[in-house]
């Protein structure tokens, strides 16, 4: 989480790789390298890292006391006055999607998140041998650690879940204090008046702009928060911080950008409207990234998605808009039963033809979206996977990655008792779903590398080089898959990475 992905946020999702596909000196090389520091602090850190970090400053701590650091200078930040280590992630074992279904598909070695994850938690044991210190994990997937026994394995003293902005000081103060303090904290939400503004540069300039979403998927964790959105004026603070940072493209971040300012269904054009044109006029934006937003948005308001196209497209630097859309089933009946907020104001029944004719709406007007599918909802059927693979020839000439992920039962969801899906449980028509995004992606990763093409001339050899063998692989592999039926031998191959040790209780 502390790279720049050779400057394409999508790049992040390698790092849900499992190893062994590349050495890992390459990889690392090539498409992960480290973000730059100064002194031994980040320039440019992931955004919880960041909020964290505000709300200790907004809280009575100097800057002197708070530092935001690389794992790589560990060693050399944690001094003889450090007193908490606290470590942010998005999946510190490697068991969330899209994780998880990689690592179950390939066979070749653990995640890489894991595989940092354990090696930055050897070196803190390494450090706590010499030094009292104590360490707070923290984050989206501290779930995964919030049990008695895993968190003692791993040399973890405390576990934060949910928000921390006002319980996170707190904590911290009480364990610097020598204050009894429960091993795993709960936070609450935090009222959006109490969200500091960041006080160092995020990676790729994200910037919060809203919490929550409002349409109550039952699988998904950000549904479920309340619906939150920030100022103007607060998220306009955050870019200008960016900015000064050298950061000329702001990627604003919410559940879906088309309903900033509202609490309803339908998108307050003029709030949306209001927000783009505010953060496009600053002096030094070059270009625009947008992280989510909704098909059913962009369906019922295609003239807002024209106007936010405009302004974003209208930017010196902006090649074309990427964001992230949730397709996630082309079965109305799954719809129905688990995301009926996902449609609205529209039927079920009109989900396929909502995505479809989103897709092209936004393809026609220069984004390109990456959408995710998700194999094996609880109760699925062989005809709920059909609707799938209909959507799939529908939308195949869109400009479009997509994803496949299997569900996963996670902490905070709606769906937290289920059990999650794994490859013993695929039927031909789930091996056809995934033969036939990986064929679709393989031809739109060719499209779009040349975006990501940063670095000297050895280097841009190499990233293509290297895209071309896994392109060429993907390909490879979609030829079978897309006939029902695994890759040759894979069933021979040995289950050892799925379920990382450490785990107990989970």
């Amino acid at each position: 989480m502390m790279s720049w992905y050779r400057g394409g946020i999508f790049i992040g999702f390698s790092t849900c790789m499992p190893q062994g596909l590349l050495p890992d000196w390459l990889y690392f090389r090539v498409f992960v390298p480290p973000s730059p520091r100064m002194e031994g602090r980040a320039v440019y850190a992931d955004c919880g890292l960041r909020i964290v970090e505000a709300s200790l400053l907004e809280d009575g701590f100097s800057e002197e006391e708070v530092a935001v650091v690389h794992p790589r200078d560990l060693e050399k930040m944690v001094g003889n006055e450090t007193k908490i280590v606290g470590i942010g992630g998005h999946d510190f074992l490697g068991i969330n999607p899209p994780t998880s279904e990689f690592v179950d598909l390939a066979q070749t070695g653990p995640p890489y998140n894991r595989v940092k994850f354990l090696e930055l938690t050897r070196k803190l044991k390494a450090i706590k041998r010499s030094r009292e210190i104590k360490v707070v994990a923290g984050g989206k997937s501290a779930w995964q650690l919030a049990y008695l026994k895993t968190m003692d394995k791993l040399g973890i003293d405390y576990v934060h879940l949910g928000e921390g902005e006002l319980s996170v000081p707190k904590m911290c103060k009480a364990i610097m204090r020598g204050k009894n303090v429960s091993r795993i904290v709960r936070g609450e939400d935090t009222p959006v008046e109490k969200i500091p503004n960041i006080r160092g540069a995020v990676i790729h300039g994200l910037v919060e702009i809203a919490r929550g979403c409002g349409r109550g998927c039952k699988f998904c964790t950000p549904g479920m928060q309340k619906l939150r959105h920030k100022s103007i004026e607060h998220i306009i603070r955050d870019v200008e911080v960016n900015l000064k940072a050298g950061i000329d493209s702001p990627l604003l971040h919410s559940e879906d950008v088309l309903r900033y300012g509202t609490m309803k269904i339908e998108p307050n054009e003029e709030k949306v409207i209001e927000l783009l044109q505010r953060v496009a006029n600053l002096e030094g934006v070059k270009s625009m990234g947008i992280s989510h937003v909704s098909f059913a948005t962009a369906y019922h308001d295609p003239k807002l998605v024209e106007q936010v196209s405009e302004i974003i497209m209208s930017l010196p630097e902006q090649k074309w808009i990427g964001t992230q859309i949730g397709i996630e089933t082309g079965s109305p009946r799954l719809i129905a039963k688990y995301m009926h907020g996902k449609v609205l104001p529209s039927p079920p029944e009109k989900w396929p033809e909502v995505v479809k004719q989103s897709i092209g709406l936004l393809n026609d007007n220069n984004w390109v979206p990456a959408c995710t599918l998700i194999s094996g909802l609880p109760g699925e059927n062989k005809e709920d996977v059909i609707k799938t693979l209909d959507l799939l020839d529908d939308i195949k000439d869109s400009l479009s990655l997509i994803v496949p992920l299997a569900f996963v039962s996670m902490e905070g969801s709606a769906l937290s008792t289920e059990k999650s899906f794994t490859r013993e449980k695929m039927i031909p028509e789930h091996w056809m779903v995934l033969g036939k995004c990986m064929e679709h992606d393989a031809w739109v990763s060719r499209k779009l590398r040349e975006n990501y093409m940063a670095g000297n001339i050895v280097t841009r050899w190499l990233f293509r080089r290297l895209t071309d063998r896994l392109i060429d692989s993907a390909k490879k592999y979609a030829e079978g898959m897309k006939k029902g039926r695994p890759p040759k031998d894979y069933n021979k191959i040995p289950k050892n990475y799925l379920i990382p040790d450490v785990m107990d209780g989970g």
